[in-house]
């Protein structure tokens, strides 16, 4: 074999091996979430609460945890916690925003995807959550009607919600950051901390076949289920968010299908914290939005 042939073949294998490596590598880091402690308490804002627990659904050896808020009506609104957060979701300001759900009239459940918080199992981004969804969903069930329940969802956790909510009867969904597509998502994760966009497009089929060799599943992508979700949906976009771009959010509302889906675009606010950013005016729209769509019997 001529020597210059021999050399190209080892540049190749070692591109191969790195390739490999790196895909390894970069789904385990997309993939796995830390245990992460609960940082504050209902107490702290002024609620009242119960202590509940309910295992995943069809995973009976999963127990999730949370608290339940009791209100003035018979609507629920279940809040979806963003991937690396736990119930009480500091970007989002959770507790704050149950308070002001609460005061509403709304039962609100707040609850710890598993790995996450006080409840059990491996946290793995996406792929297990619609059971953990469904486990807080049949939870609720048992108090209620589904078509009083409303599920809010915020960046994985929205995209979550739609999933679920493509596939399951619920009474409405809000969307608050999602991502169209998992590989989207990961190139603006990635482009945060200063990796090209280029490098990391370059490497998404090898991520894909990572997670599905390592972890069983493909990731489905918000924008192909969008369409199936038969309740209304409240797609809600920050104007400064670096994760999702306006353009998604647009994407998501026209391939939705409902004539009660609604969009709205907050002003100045970052990725999740259009809360924190117009407290006042996101309570009132998601409680237009709630007691406007949740009237099923």
């Amino acid at each position: 074999m001529p020597r210059f042939l021999k050399i190209a073949l080892r540049i190749i294998l070692v591109i191969v091996v790195l390739y490999a490596g790196l895909s390894v590598a970069g789904a385990i880091l997309v993939m796995r979430i830390p245990r992460l402690q609960i940082e504050g308490s209902p107490s702290e804002v002024g609620l009242a609460y119960t202590n509940v627990s309910f295992p995943a659904r069809n995973e009976s050896n999963i127990l999730l945890k949370g608290w339940y808020f009791q209100g003035q009506c018979d609507k629920t609104i279940l809040i979806v916690h963003g991937g690396f957060q736990t119930r009480v979701d500091n970007v989002v300001d959770t507790l704050a925003l149950t308070k002001g759900l609460v005061t509403d009239g709304y039962n609100v459940l707040l609850f710890d995807l598993r790995g996450r918080g006080e409840s059990q199992g491996k946290g793995l981004n996406i792929l297990t959550n619609e059971n953990d969804i469904g486990g807080a969903v049949d939870f609720l069930k048992t108090r209620g009607g589904a078509a009083h329940i409303g599920i809010i969802g915020f960046c994985s956790g929205a995209a979550t919600a739609a999933i679920f909510a493509g596939q399951e009867n619920i009474g409405a969904v809000v969307l608050d950051g999602c991502f169209a597509t998992a590989d989207s998502m990961v190139t603006r994760q990635a482009t945060t901390r200063g990796i090209p966009a280029f490098l990391v497009d370059s490497f998404v089929p090898g991520l894909r076949l990572t997670v599905k060799l390592f972890y069983g599943a493909v990731p489905k992508d918000p924008i192909n289920v969008v369409p199936d979700i038969s309740c209304p949906v409240f797609f809600i976009h920050e104007q400064n968010d670096n994760l999702t771009s306006k353009q998604e959010t647009d994407e998501l509302f026209a391939a939705a299908k409902n004539p009660a889906d609604a969009i709205w675009e907050i002003p100045g606010a970052l990725h999740s914290d259009g809360y924190k950013t117009d407290p006042i005016d996101y309570v009132n729209k998601v409680n237009v939005f709630f007691s406007t769509e949740l009237t099923g019997p």
